[in-house]
């Protein structure tokens, strides 16, 4: 389990999350909802240690990891894919998934062959097998975005988030996101965590909502609970997008 405590971070002395508190459970799909500039990239970034933070407000699975490294929480099980991406380009998309083997801490004791198994399975639910030996560079969004996700899965993790997975992202490919997202949820018993401004389709598959607006966790729970909240239909949704997506998850 994630636990952030009263969160605050402070960057170039803009206050950009002010006592930011939530808890994340396994086997479900945290959304993290909000405006441009709310602070929910700032969120992720903190936890995963990629901006600094002293005060012990984040646990894992009741640790203080506030002081580890980036590394430390991903070898711990806490994993961070960010909206812009992060493959090697020249590398081919075997390579850029070998590298895993290589050097994540739970592969060293598994035999290659299990790990080849393992991306042969994805590739096929994923339609990348035909992409095999292409440099990443060559990818379309939607390939790349795919193959940036099987990664993360294949470092094991116990808490996944992702940072706009759907941006720049064709309608098929955010389906399959989705249906990964929810298997990783509920087949792997994984924490996962998503943050996109696709509102759509990120409600279809969350089963907690927190709306962050300002840098402030405003209101939290399941569709219900936020769309009755007046602060996120005003400050976010808007009346004509309140109206259709109430319709939509509602009816």
């Amino acid at each position: 389990m994630l636990l952030v405590t009263k969160l605050n971070q402070v960057i170039q002395g803009h206050h950009i999350l002010k006592s930011v508190s939530l808890s994340i459970q396994p086997g479900k799909v945290t959304a993290f909802l909000g405006p441009n500039g709310a602070g929910k990239t700032t969120l992720l970034r903190t936890i995963i240690g990629l901006l600094p933070n002293h005060q012990n407000t984040i646990m894992l699975n009741q640790n203080s990891i506030n002081m580890w490294s980036t590394c430390k929480r991903v070898a711990n099980g806490l994993v961070y894919l960010p909206q812009q991406t992060s493959l090697f380009q020249q590398l081919s998309v075997i390579e850029n998934l070998t590298l895993i083997y290589t050097y994540h801490p739970y592969w060293k004791e598994k035999k290659q062959s299990e790990f080849e198994s393992t991306v042969k399975q994805w590739f096929q639910k994923t339609g990348l097998t035909c992409a095999f030996e292409q440099k990443a560079q060559s990818l379309s969004g939607g390939q790349k975005r795919k193959l940036e996700v099987i990664r993360t899965i294949l470092m094991k993790p116990k808490i996944a988030m992702f940072d706009e997975p759907f941006a720049g992202v064709d309608p098929k490919s955010i389906y399959e996101l989705k249906e990964i997202f929810s298997n990783m949820a509920k087949q792997q018993n994984t924490a996962v965590i998503v943050s996109d401004h696709n509102v759509d389709q990120l409600l279809s598959i969350a089963d907690l909502i927190y709306v962050v607006i300002g840098g402030k966790i405003v209101t939290s729970g399941g569709i219900k609970e936020i769309l009755d909240d007046t602060k996120t239909k005003d400050a976010y949704f808007g009346n004509q997008f309140y109206t259709e997506i109430s319709q939509r998850f509602l009816n």
